[in-house]
C-alpha cells in the first residue's frame, strides 16, 4: 500500500494525498484512499492541522459509485483526467457555459 503523491498545503494547513489510477475508478480504490486519509489523520497529522484531503485522479468514474461508497462528510474527491485537450470549439462552448452559470449565480 502506498499513495502516489503526498503534498502539504501551507495555506490550508493540511496534507493532500493524490492517487493516480490508469483505469476506471472502483469502490476498492475509494476504500484504499479512505485508508490512507485515516492513517494520516491518526498518525501523521498534528493537532493544529486540518483534516487530510484525498484526491483520486482516474481515467473514468461514475458519480453514483463515488456517492454510494464514501460517507457524506468524507474529505475525498474523485476526478477524471484526459490525456489530450478537447477540440477548440468544445473548450470555447464549455467556457461560455461556465460564464453563463457564474453570471446566474451572482
Amino acid at each position: 500500500f502506498y499513495v502516489e503523491l503526498v503534498l502539504y498545503n501551507r495555506l490550508l494547513q493540511c496534507y493532500c494525498l493524490i492517487d493516480l489510477k490508469t483505469n476506471k475508478l472502483t469502490h476498492q480504490d475509494l476504500g484504499q484512499m479512505q485508508m490512507y486519509v485515516n492513517y494520516f489523520d491518526r498518525y501523521v497529522k498534528r493537532d493544529f492541522e486540518k483534516p487530510t484531503i484525498g484526491i483520486l485522479l482516474c481515467r473514468e468514474k461514475k458519480d453514483a459509485l463515488v456517492q454510494l461508497t464514501l460517507p457524506r462528510d468524507a474529505n475525498i474527491y474523485a476526478a477524471e483526467y484526459s490525456l489530450y485537450l478537447p477540440d477548440k470549439a468544445i473548450l470555447q462552448s464549455k467556457l461560455q457555459e461556465w460564464i453563463t452559470e457564474f453570471a446566474e449565480i451572482n
